[in-house]
């Protein structure tokens, strides 16, 4: 009888798990250093800044930008666009060399997109006795305020305005990403149209026309491949085209879908890769992880909830905070926050490494401010509450509190806080033992610190 090879297999197993470690750790080394050569801009320059670098009015709504350039936007590594879109217009199909994360502030309507190539056309008309043709098209998603749709890099997607008011979006371009591979630029690829770049690359004041990703092809060669005359190749490329990236449908949009109202995955088929969710709605009440009566609630959104931000690499926090609420003093462990003021007014205070306030001021609907990584921020609310979207650049972004139950000074000895703090014994208990379990509470602005209903200190 010959020998066992029990040995031998053992090796080849263990050299198998080892090489698998090391690309793995290969792989780690490449994306973190790709992130890191990305992020040496200064991160202590701190500003409330609105979409004020650039404009595009379309026929269908308004397209509106902040300046990429900024040093707080690149120290973050993002970019954001704001759409607001008319009763009956549609965003024209496009993709990014960045996954976005985009925020329905108000309105409702639908979005389709194609989630993978080859995917096959899961949305289809019943056939009829007859009929020439049938239509079929790609999963499209019912959006309404307080819905996040998360889109992967190089994928197109378009949305239309079913409602009665107007339909706002907030995006954000993830630009030091490692799936994007052009540079930091933002850049906007248009399936159809003729409009202008929304991040206003040839200068603020005069943008370089774009029309769309068919424009560079030859006119007669894309005619060829369509199958269709010149003239109408020609439309495709959309030279004419004066009504640049957002449209009105006359007569309304025509698709296949589920009854309106239904949230459900109306195909029946299973999760998989053409089958994955996009879309949480996190602005819901009932999506609250943290919740005080009279103080507000959180809402976060991660892989675990999201599994298509893992590959993404991005993650999301909803804040309500009602009349007079506080979020305590608190930092991102391990992301940036990309802060969106989506109503009220509230007074936000920063600090970073070396104990310096970077930032404190009242925030107004529309505003952003980037708080990066472990600088400690906390949020007051005004009298008419404070509302917030961020925005943060990790897959699962996690916070950690100076007050409360779970905060860093509640898990340490009492002696450790007297000490650090030159105090008494009981004083460092009451430090301790702050707020108790509350990461949200009220707190009215003192008399001589009030300004315009808002606390200054």
């Amino acid at each position: 009888m010959g020998k066992p090879v029990i040995k031998p297999l053992v090796v080849l197993l263990l050299s198998l798990i080892l090489v698998s470690e090391c690309a793995a750790i290969r792989s780690q080394k490449r994306r973190m250093g790709q992130r890191v050569q990305l992020s040496l801009e200064e991160c202590g320059d701190l500003e409330a800044i609105e979409p004020d670098y650039y404009r595009i009015e379309a026929e269908g709504g308004v397209t509106e930008s902040w300046n990429h350039t900024n040093k707080m936007l690149r120290c973050a590594g993002v970019a954001l666009v704001r759409r607001t879109v008319k009763p009956g217009g549609l965003v024209l199909p496009s993709y990014t060399n960045a996954p976005q994360l985009m925020y329905y502030v108000q309105g409702s309507g639908i979005q389709g997109m194609t989630i993978f190539p080859s995917c096959p056309e899961s949305f289809e008309e019943p056939e009829e006795a007859g009929q020439e043709y049938r239509e079929q098209h790609q999963k499209v998603h019912e959006i309404r305020g307080g819905d996040i749709i998360a889109i992967p890099p190089g994928i197109g997607y378009w949305f239309y305005n079913n409602g009665d008011v107007p339909l706002v979006v907030v995006i954000l371009l993830h630009t030091n990403n490692v799936a994007n591979q052009l540079g930091t630029l933002p850049r906007r690829f248009y399936i159809a149209g003729n409009t202008e770049d929304e991040h206003g690359e040839g200068g603020r004041e005069k943008s370089i026309s774009g029309r769309n990703v068919f424009s560079g092809i030859n006119v007669n060669l894309l005619a060829q491949v369509f199958g269709v005359r010149v003239e109408t190749a020609r439309k495709i490329q959309g030279p004419d085209d004066k009504r640049k990236n957002i449209v009105m449908v006359e007569g309304g949009l025509d698709v296949v879908r589920p009854e309106p109202g239904s949230r459900a995955n109306a195909n029946g088929l299973e999760e998989t890769i053409c089958t994955l969710r996009v879309r949480e709605a996190v602005g819901s009440a009932a999506r609250a992880d943290i919740y005080v009566p009279h103080a507000g609630r959180i809402a976060t959104l991660n892989s675990i909830k999201l599994p298509i931000l893992a590959d993404l690499q991005l993650s999301a926090e909803r804040g309500v905070l009602y009349k007079y609420g506080v979020y305590v003093p608190h930092w991102n462990l391990n992301a940036h926050s990309v802060m969106y003021v989506t109503g009220g007014r509230g007074r936000v205070q920063v600090g970073d490494n070396k104990g310096k306030n970077v930032f404190d001021n009242v925030m107004e609907e529309g505003q952003v401010v980037v708080i990066p990584q472990n600088f400690v921020a906390v949020m007051h609310a005004g009298e008419e509450g404070f509302e917030w979207i961020a925005f943060k650049t990790g897959e699962n972004a996690m916070i950690n509190t100076l007050i409360g139950e779970s905060s860093a000074i509640r898990v340490l000895p009492v002696d450790v806080v007297a000490n650090m703090y030159q105090v008494s014994r009981e004083d460092a208990q009451r430090i301790k033992e702050a707020r108790d379990q509350a990461i949200l509470f009220t707190l009215p602005p003192l008399e001589e610190e009030e300004t315009d209903g808002m606390a200054k200190a």
